[in-house]
C-alpha cells in the first residue's frame, strides 16, 4: 500500500537515543516525540555521501537556506513569509530561552496554556522569570482556551508561548481563537513566541494558520519557531527557523545567538534540511500522514474495544494522543507500575506536563504498525493484574 517503508523495524538500542534509554531493554516506550520511522531515502542517501566524505568541518548555511524555508511555508501552509525574516537556530527551545534572557527581565511575567510540554515551561522557570499557567478548558474530551483567565494572565505578561499545534493535547487551534489572542496580546502589548514544530502533522481535513499571519501586531511582535526535526525525524541534526519580521528584533536576536556562540549548523544540518524542503519531502509526508492516520484510527479502536474507561482527547494535531484515564481510578504511580513494571512500555505521563495533566498519559503513534500492536498485546494481557497492584 505504502511505497515508503515505515513498517520497518529499526533497533535504536545502543545509539544513545533518549527514548531507548530505559534502563530495562524489555521496554518499549512511546514517550519521546521521535519517530521510530526512519528519514525518507533520499535523505539518507545524501547524508550517506557526505559521511563519506569523512571530513566533518566547519558548515555555513547554504545560499538558499532561506529561500527553501520560505517555499516550504508558502507550499505546505500557504504563508508567505520573506525569506530574510527567517534566522537559523538549532533548536527551537534555545530561541526561546535566548529571548527570555536577552528581551525579558528577571522577575517578569510569562504565560503559558497549560497542560504544557515541560522544557517550554521550564526554560520560564530556570532563567528566573515568573511562570503564569492558564489551564485549558477539559469538557467532553475537547479543550478550549479559557479567554477570561488569559486575558487576566495577560494583564500581567510581557510574553506568551503558544505551541501551535498544542503539545499534548494535540489541538490544533482555530482561526478564531487565534484572533482573540492576537486581540488580547495586542491590547494588553504581549509579545508572542509561538512554537509551532508539529505542523506538518494536521489531520481530518483541519488546518493550521501560523497566529503571525492572522494580526499584524503579531507579525511584528512575535518569534514563529519552525523545524524539519519532527516531519522527518532529525532532532538530532538540530535544525529549526525562526521567522521574525520585526527588523530590530531580528537584528538583536542574531546578536543573541553570536554572543551565545552559537552560529554554524553540525556537518549533515544542511544537506538534511535541503533535501528535506522538497517536493519530494512534500510527497513523503504525504504518504507519512496518512500511515500515521491509519496508526491514529487503529488505537482508537483499540481503545474502545479494550479500554473503554479511557477517554481520547478529540485532537487534530501531531503525532501524540492525549489520554484521560482518570474513570479507571488509578494513580499515576499505579498506571506506571501497569505500563512499566507489568507490561513493559512506556509513555510520557500526564504530571510531566503540569498540575493539570494528572489522570493523563500521552501515546506516541509514529511507531511501526507491528509495535503498536505489541504494545496493546501487553497492556490488555496485564490489564487484569492493574487495579490489584
Amino acid at each position: 500500500m505504502y511505497q515508503n517503508n515505515f513498517n520497518k523495524l529499526i533497533s535504536r538500542q545502543n545509539t544513545y537515543s533518549a527514548k531507548w534509554c530505559n534502563s530495562n531493554a524489555n521496554v518499549i516506550p512511546l514517550s519521546v516525540a521521535d519517530m521510530d520511522i526512519p528519514a525518507p531515502d533520499f535523505i539518507i542517501n545524501e547524508l550517506t555521501q557526505f559521511n563519506l566524505k569523512g571530513i566533518y568541518g566547519y558548515t555555513d548555511l547554504s545560499h538558499d537556506w532561506n529561500n527553501v524555508a520560505a517555499n516550504w511555508f508558502k507550499t505546505q501552509y500557504q504563508w508567505v513569509v520573506a525569506p530574510e525574516t527567517i534566522v537559523f537556530c538549532p533548536r527551537i527551545i534555545q530561541a526561546v530561552s535566548l529571548y527570555i534572557q536577552n528581551f525579558t527581565q528577571i522577575g517578569d511575567k510569562v504565560t503559558t496554556l497549560s497542560p504544557a510540554y515541560h522544557p517550554i515551561s521550564n526554560a520560564v522557570c530556570v532563567n528566573q522569570r515568573e511562570l503564569l499557567e492558564s489551564p485549558l478548558i477539559y469538557r467532553d474530551g475537547y479543550y478550549e482556551i479559557d479567554f477570561d483567565d488569559l486575558e487576566s494572565k495577560f494583564k500581567q505578561s510581557v510574553c506568551f508561548i503558544l505551541l501551535s499545534p498544542h503539545n499534548p493535547t494535540g489541538t490544533v487551534w482555530q482561526k478564531s481563537d487565534l484572533l482573540k489572542i492576537a486581540e488580547l496580546a495586542q491590547k494588553y502589548q504581549v509579545f508572542i513566541i509561538s512554537d509551532d514544530v508539529h505542523a506538518d502533522f494536521i489531520f481530518d481535513d483541519a488546518t493550521y494558520h501560523p497566529i503571525s499571519s492572522v494580526n499584524t501586531y503579531v507579525e511584528q511582535h512575535s518569534f514563529i519557531c519552525t523545524s524539519p526535526a519532527k516531519t522527518f525525524n532529525l532532532a538530532g541534526l538540530e535544525i529549526a527557523n525562526i521567522v521574525i519580521a520585526n527588523p530590530e528584533y531580528r537584528e538583536k536576536f542574531k546578536q543573541c545567538l553570536i554572543a551565545a556562540g552559537i552560529h554554524n549548523p553540525g556537518y549533515f544540518s544542511v544537506p538534511a534540511f535541503l533535501q528535506a524542503y522538497t517536493l519530494q519531502g512534500q510527497q513523503w509526508v504525504g504518504e507519512l500522514k496518512m500511515y500515521l492516520a491509519d496508526n491514529r484510527r487503529w488505537v482508537k479502536e483499540q481503545c474502545e474495544r479494550y479500554f473503554p474507561n479511557w477517554v481520547i482527547t478529540q485532537s487534530h494535531g501531531t503525532y501524540m494522543l492525549w489520554i484521560n484515564y482518570q474513570k479507571m481510578q488509578l494513580s499515576e504511580e499505579q498506571l506506571k507500575h501497569w505500563f512499566v513494571s507489568l507490561a513493559e512500555v512506556e509513555m510520557s505521563w500526564g504530571r510531566g506536563f503540569g498540575a493539570v495533566g494528572d489522570g493523563f498519559f500521552r501515546i506516541n503513534i509514529a511507531t511501526p504498525h507491528s509495535i503498536l500492536e505489541t504494545v496493546f498485546t501487553r497492556l490488555i494481557r496485564t490489564l487484569p493484574h492493574a487495579s490489584s497492584e
